[in-house]
């Protein structure tokens, strides 16, 4: 925050002053200072690093695939842009790929900046803005990308709402950018691309640093324990508490109600997506129930009692699944309302009594506080009324069957291109072998459900053919280590310098891949074979884990 002096006039005994404006702006501490010269652009705007960004991509250009052949993004539209034509405002395809290109960086960017703003917002009402940042004490420079990008140490969580505010300016400026009548070259589309992603990872090692220092999560823990994953780790006799999105603390309040009323045992926490990652790292009694491709399944099921919403990652017709199921529900943040009333507002007991009746069985509660207390009390009543329903029921869904045509409409709108509807045949024949292949490959997204002309619920069928082995899976994946010591990057230096080390290898990032994790886990194991460092995170780290080697081990063990 700067500040600003003027004097008009000044008449004394030392010095006669008039029009005198003085502004000062941050005031940096001298003990702050870490020793390091400051570099040509701290905060850099779009445009300040463009001249490496155009070497970049001179260097390896740009490949589009048409998603489309038409522009619509204006009123003039919508333009054919096939066979070298131009749209009404002078767009080419070329542009129009890199508008689209810059459009979904910027999405991402976004999402991550809000989370860090919702995460470091709710770290600061808790902690306050003196809380140190803390990322373990085998790690000397605690926020690498920040102090690259930004220039600044943070030491604080107060510190990064300066970071922060920087974010949210760029965003604003690259969306702007995508407006019709603004930016129009395919190679500064894809320039500004870049610095949309750059963008996204200083905002998630924001959020990540400031839940690290302030959550006590493990701070660059070498040994992080193993940790149960699958729907066969939840006992279905209590309670559960199903949380699904990247937010982690609506689901870490539900942690602390549970403690501080010594009622751990007695209800279960879980997570799917990047949510359950976190919540084991916050409490190891808490449970992931698995990667974005089984969230349909896993909240069809109805084993929730509860379902609580965040953001990121969250299917568009997830309330509709809960409600069919009997799963009350709780949105959690701005950018999922869902068309549900917001009750934030009102007291526990009012809401409590809200969603046990009909009347409102899924609301907005943007308090994580009030909702870890809610989604606990509510669970907890709801659960003996709700045990039949737990559950996938199986044979109800394998009648639907008998009035599959073999039209194959489910196999012609399959993203991965899964022989569904042949073995949807082979299942009306009572033979589910078939069946239980296309699960294990399945991503989830359920529009062979909406294809067919039939009304059958395709989806649930293909894991109604997997029912045994879905209650029952548990698979072993380890718990969320923090940031990698110091220590540890000294100790593979050299090896990766010599070549004894090929390189490091990550696999990140949402399970809707063909060839389901079984390929995934293959690959992971012949890089770590092979002396590649192996890093795993988000969904494809679950999925990784639901793999068996020969002699019953996940790569995990």
């Amino acid at each position: 925050m700067s500040t600003k002096v003027s004097i008009k006039e000044l008449n004394s005994t030392f010095a006669k002053i008039t029009g005198f404006d003085l502004q000062i702006g941050n005031i940096v501490d001298s003990d702050k200072e870490w020793g390091e010269p400051m570099g040509p652009t701290p905060y850099p705007s779009i445009t300040d690093l463009r001249d490496w960004d155009l070497r970049l991509l001179k260097r390896n250009p740009a490949f589009y695939s048409p998603l489309s052949d038409f522009c619509e993004f204006c009123t003039y539209g919508k333009c054919d842009l096939t066979a070298g034509k131009e749209g009404a405002c002078g767009i080419d395809m070329e542009s129009h790929m890199g508008k689209w290109s810059l459009l979904q960086c910027v999405m991402g960017a976004a999402s991550h900046t809000t989370h860090a703003r919702h995460i470091v917002d709710y770290l600061i009402e808790k902690h306050g803005r003196d809380h140190k940042i803390d990322v373990g004490a085998e790690v000397n420079i605690e926020a690498p990308i920040i102090r690259l990008v930004a220039g600044i140490k943070p030491e604080t969580i107060g510190d990064l709402e300066e970071v922060l505010t920087y974010l949210e300016r760029e965003v604003t400026q690259l969306t702007s950018a995508t407006s019709t009548g603004q930016e129009q070259s395919p190679i500064d589309y894809e320039s500004k691309a870049l610095h949309a992603g750059m963008i996204d990872n200083v905002a998630l090692e924001v959020a990540d640093t400031a839940q690290i220092s302030a959550l006590n999560l493990p701070k660059g823990d070498a040994n992080a324990p193993l940790v149960p994953i699958g729907m066969g780790a939840i006992d279905k006799e209590k309670p559960v508490v199903l949380c699904i999105g990247h937010n982690v603390a609506p689901g870490s309040e539900v942690i602390n109600y549970l403690e501080d009323k010594n009622e751990f045992e007695s209800v279960e926490v879980a997570g799917i997506c990047c949510t359950a990652q976190d919540l084991v790292r916050y409490s190891k009694k808490a449970k992931i129930v698995g990667p974005i491709s089984r969230q349909l399944m896993y909240v069809r099921s109805g084993i929730a009692d509860v379902m609580i919403l965040d953001q990121e990652c969250v299917r568009g017709d997830i309330v509709d699944a809960a409600r069919s199921a009997g799963t009350r529900v709780i949105a959690t943040s701005d950018q999922i309302c869902a068309g549900l009333p917001d009750f934030t507002k009102k007291t526990p007991e009012e809401i409590i009594k809200t969603l046990l009746s009909n009347e409102n069985p899924a609301i907005i509660v943007r308090d994580p506080v009030k909702v870890g207390e809610v989604a606990v009390r509510t669970a907890i009543e709801a659960a003996p009324e709700r045990k039949k329903k737990k559950g996938l029921n199986d044979t109800e869904v394998l009648e639907t069957l008998t009035k599959c045509t073999f039209c194959e409409d489910c196999t012609a709108n399959c993203p991965i291109d899964l022989q569904i509807g042949k073995a949807m045949n082979e299942g009306k024949k009572k033979n589910m072998e078939s069946l239980q292949g296309i699960f294990e490959e399945c991503i989830g997204c359920a529009r062979c459900d909406t294809a067919c002309p039939q009304d059958i619920p395709v989806l649930s069928v293909i894991n109604a053919a997997s029912t045994k082995e879905i209650k029952e899976e548990v698979f072993t994946i380890r718990c969320g280590r923090g940031a990698i010591l110091d220590t540890e990057i000294r100790k593979v230096g050299r090896p990766i310098v010599m070549g004894e080390i090929p390189g490091v290898i990550a696999f990140t990032g949402c399970s809707n891949y063909p060839g389901g994790n079984v390929a995934l886990a293959k690959m992971a194991d012949e890089f770590a074979k092979r002396n590649y460092i192996v890093v795993t995170s988000g969904c494809a780290a679950s999925d990784l884990a639901r793999y068996r080697d020969e002699n019953g081990q996940t790569i995990y063990e």
